[in-house]
Order: structure tokens, then C-alpha cells, then sequence
């Protein structure tokens, strides 16, 4: 099982055009996220206790799922990533509204797309919206498809817990 180490360390590959996360001589994670994605160009940023814990809370709100170790740890380091993601403009008018209850960070979550339920894991949170990890592709009311691993940011209307039935809302 990977632990983290205070000798990981975040940074951004010219080449790839990525931000890797080099775990150790022999393994490194490349994220999905590219220099125009990012907040902060990170040159051996050494991964922090705060993010320790977070890989902790990651790994066992993701451990409830019926995934793979790999699987479950490519979704959990991805997740960790997201830190670096500048801030996004909602995207809530892909998914239709539900009846929501509190939700918070690292929580699971559904957003319902056009081809029903879709898990998704709470990254980032404020008052009115949640960054979501999705977990699946997922096609999106308009017919766009949000590929597996990417993150978006929706109103909190728009996701419910994810082992409660999804209960869209009623509009007039």
C-alpha cells in the first residue's frame, strides 16, 4: 500500500505539459492538469501534512466504491491534484437540479447526467458551489461528455449524497 512521504514533491513537466507528483525515483503520478490549469507552477514542492491527510480522506471516501487498488489510488491522487486547478466558472446548467443535502469536502457525491447517476468525489467547496472529481464519463444534459478524472465545478443544488436515491427537483 503507498503511504505518502515528505519526500513527495509536486511539480511541472515542460515536456508533458503536466503536473506530476514524483513519489519516488522509481514512480511518478502524471495529473491530468496543464500549465494553463494551473494556479502555480510548482518546481519540487514537497507534499505537505495537510495533504497527507487529505490523501487519507480521498482514499477512504473512495474506498467504498467497488474499484481496484490502482484504480482507487489514480482516482485519489487526481483528487490531490485539484489543488492546483485555478478556479473554474460554474458549469451547473449540465445538470439538472436535486434535492441536496449538506455535502462537503471529500464527501462522495451523484450528479446526474443524461444518462442517469454518475459518482463523483467533493474536492474544494465555498458557500454556493463544490468542485467535484468525476468518477465515470459522464454526458452532460447538452450532450457534451465530461471524461473520468476531470473536475467541475457545479452549484451544490446540483449534487446529492451519494448513497441517498436521487431526487430531482420539481420546477413550475
Amino acid at each position: 500500500m503507498l503511504t505518502p512521504s515528505e519526500r513527495w514533491s509536486w511539480t511541472y513537466c515542460e515536456q508533458r505539459d503536466r503536473l506530476l507528483l514524483d513519489i519516488s525515483e522509481q514512480a511518478q503520478f502524471c495529473s491530468n492538469l496543464t500549465l494553463q490549469q494551473l494556479t502555480v507552477k510548482p518546481v519540487q514542492q514537497r507534499f505537505a501534512v495537510n495533504e497527507a491527510e487529505l490523501f487519507w480522506q480521498y482514499l477512504e471516501s473512495l474506498e467504498s466504491l467497488t474499484l481496484g487498488y490502482a484504480e482507487t489510488l489514480e482516482l485519489c491522487l487526481h483528487a490531490l491534484s485539484a489543488q492546483y486547478l485555478q478556479l473554474q466558472a460554474h458549469k451547473s446548467w449540465y445538470f439538472p437540479e436535486q434535492v441536496t443535502s449538506a455535502v462537503q469536502h471529500s464527501d462522495l457525491v451523484s450528479i446526474v447526467g443524461a444518462d442517469g447517476r454518475v459518482a463523483a468525489l467533493v474536492v474544494a467547496e465555498d458557500p454556493d458551489c463544490v468542485s467535484c472529481l468525476m468518477l465515470a464519463d459522464v454526458q452532460t444534459l447538452a450532450g457534451k461528455v465530461i471524461k473520468r478524472a476531470s473536475v467541475v465545478r457545479v452549484l451544490r443544488n446540483r449534487v446529492s449524497p451519494f448513497n441517498q436515491p436521487t431526487m430531482l427537483a420539481r420546477s413550475a
